[in-house]
């Protein structure tokens, strides 16, 4: 691997731990007016949120930026979808541009409101 191209896989790699940081804190302020707090655990490339029954997944390669989030209940998938780190230190989350902060607000309350509303996820 080039110099350069290391320099861009630790940028990442930190990238995403900062974006993990910030999903772990809007995971606990969003506990705080609806109801038991979510787990969030973040390990390397995985950061992951749970809600009861519900779970958040997303997955970063810090080589290339790119990767996804998938939310489940039990063994059904709800919703998912690509998510892509991008140079300036913002995402793509489905096709969106947003800042980590929005992005981790947006993925935080989507687990946060399948768990809420459980009768709303039957199809």
């Amino acid at each position: 691997m080039s110099p350069a191209a290391a320099e861009e896989t630790m940028v990442r790699a930190e990238l995403w731990l900062s974006f993990g940081s910030l999903v772990r804190a809007y995971a606990a302020a969003a506990s705080v007016n609806s109801g038991p707090a979510p787990q969030v655990d973040a390990a390397g490339e995985t950061v992951r949120v749970t809600v009861g029954t519900y779970s958040l997944e997303m997955r970063c390669d810090p080589k290339t930026g790119a990767g996804n989030w998938i939310l489940t209940s039990g063994e059904s998938v709800l919703r998912r979808g690509p998510i892509q780190l991008l140079p300036e230190g913002r995402i793509a989350l489905d096709g969106k541009t947003l800042d980590f902060d929005h992005a981790a607000i947006d993925l935080v309350a989507s687990v946060m409101n399948a768990a809420a509303n459980p009768a709303r996820n039957e199809r």
